[in-house]
């Protein structure tokens, strides 16, 4: 069995949105609550890597115990503030990633592992969800990067590797864990000028140097899906895109929301919520 690993910081959240208090949406709220319970049903334990304000957010529902390998709130407040948090949203990430033993895989809370894929990685090192094309705007050149002043980058990195799309990432190998993530530490670190899209850092740090420095120590990476879009997918859903629509749209959200409800009703009839505030996110959309 492969142990699955959710990441949620909260500080991102209130950067960007300039709130004192963390939520999230409902549709959120389900998939947590689906991904991590698939996960536990086909592949394996599942341990959530937070802080204290989004353990309380999930106290509060009454969700602390979809993920049955405990909660770390500890490793989260050893990013050091030369990390700009905003700029770097995906940066706990890297911080759990480097906390973990192999093997194990990090895992998106909105995306959901509908088989047991255990054979399929049994004899992988790295796997990711899909490989993504250069051309996407978010890849920068190196030289419209921003960095900071006396940063060097790795001469082995091929810079024509494809990235990795890292919603789902597997890692059995503790030499490329540690390489990986302080390449990807090393970079964020004191980085602080703010790029006009805020994606393009972090998708560097995160997904392009996953694939650049896997390349480097001759790693061979699989990918579940050959395309984004691929119609032969029975083993993954990833939201992303769905959010974004859901959040500009009122109908799309609920019909989102009605479609995970159900979907956690149909796949674990004895799940029931346990607090009021949870008890009414799911009448909702009954």
């Amino acid at each position: 069995m492969i142990k699955g690993i959710h990441v949620n910081c909260t500080k991102p959240f209130l950067y960007s949105n300039s709130a004192d208090e963390y939520e999230i949406d409902d549709f959120e709220v389900f998939s947590t609550i689906l991904s991590a319970l698939m996960w536990r049903l086909f592949n394996g334990p599942i341990k959530l890597y937070t802080d204290d304000i989004a353990l309380s957010y999930y106290q509060e529902l009454g969700l602390t115990d979809i993920w049955d390998d405990g909660i770390d709130t500890e490793t989260l407040k050893n990013i050091p503030d030369s990390i700009n948090q905003e700029i770097f949203w995906a940066a706990a990430k890297l911080f759990a990633i480097r906390k973990e033993t192999v093997p194990f895989a990090i895992i998106d809370t909105d995306l959901i592992v509908w088989k047991d894929i255990n054979e399929i990685l049994s004899d992988k090192t790295l796997a990711c969800l899909h490989r993504e094309n250069l051309d996407i705007d978010c890849y920068l050149p190196y030289d419209l990067l921003k960095k900071r002043n006396g940063y060097k980058v790795d001469p082995l990195w091929d810079w024509t590797e494809k990235p990795c799309n890292t919603a789902f990432a597997y890692f059995n190998d503790p030499e490329f864990v540690e390489y990986y993530t302080t390449k990807a530490i090393d970079f964020m670190t004191d980085n602080v000028e703010y790029p006009m899209e805020m994606v393009s850092q972090m998708v560097f740090a995160e997904q392009r140097l996953f694939s650049m420095c896997a390349k480097a120590k001759h790693i061979d990476i699989y990918s579940f899906l050959e395309d984004p879009f691929q119609k032969e997918n029975e083993i993954f859903t990833h939201l992303w895109g769905t959010k974004s629509i859901a959040r500009k749209n009122i109908h799309k959200k609920n019909e989102l929301c009605i479609i995970l409800e159900k979907k956690i009703k149909r796949e674990f009839p004895n799940f029931v919520p346990q607090t009021a505030k949870l008890k009414e996110i799911f009448e909702k959309y009954r």
